[in-house]
């Protein structure tokens, strides 16, 4: 507009540059300007997901594959290679004391070092028909993560409840719990096996 200095009541459109003495030597242009860069950040996608997952089951399942199948439906549910890179799975042992299945999860948790996105699973048991969720067992791993985690996101663990019961009705008897671990530089979400996938794709559009 050809003037440096608005007065009250005045309004032109600006563009802003690190230097004031950008423009005047390159000539103004928009796509290196501040603005250009804030507008860029907020289109970008975000870094892909660097997934960490957590087994929690009282039984060997590494070996009838049970282990495999939550990997797989966690990757397709939460948006495949293209968006997510699998860097570490842990199976944790909970057929123990609730102080033992807090000490475990904490340490497998904890040495998620590259996750920015830990999922804890909850399997329940093999070798019956109905595949019962471990009740006991699901409120003592519920209770000890909650304990580990900051920030609860209450109102998006009731939503992953409600999509993985959508699926499987026996999932609504496990206590969701979503929350940030590792001086919050990760989030940790903690589902059962039943509708893990629901669960799963109401993370990728949440």
């Amino acid at each position: 507009c050809g003037k440096d200095v608005a007065k009250t009541g005045e309004a032109y459109p600006v563009l802003l540059y690190q230097s004031s003495s950008y423009s005047m030597r390159s000539g103004t242009r928009f796509e290196e300007s501040m603005h250009r860069r804030m507008i860029k950040k907020e289109i970008e996608p975000s870094e892909k997901m660097h997934l960490g997952i957590v087994v929690c089951t009282s039984e060997n399942e590494e070996a009838n594959g049970r282990v495999n199948k939550v990997r797989t439906i966690l990757m397709d549910s939460l948006g495949k290679e293209e968006n997510v890179k699998l860097v570490d799975t842990v199976v944790c042992d909970v057929d123990a004391s609730y102080d033992m299945i807090a000490q475990r999860l904490n340490e497998a948790v904890c040495g998620m070092n590259n996750a920015n996105a830990i999922f804890v699973v909850v399997l329940g048991k093999s070798g019956q028909e109905s595949n019962q969720l471990p009740f006991r067992t699901g409120l003592d791993v519920s209770h000890a993560l909650r304990q580990m985690t900051t920030k609860h996101a209450d109102a998006l663990a009731m939503r992953l409840r409600k999509a993985a019961s959508s699926e499987d009705t026996l999932a609504a008897l496990f206590e969701n719990v979503v929350g940030l671990v590792r001086n919050a530089s990760s989030v940790l979400i903690a589902c059962s096996d039943r509708g893990l996938g629901k669960a799963g794709s109401v993370v990728r559009s949440s």
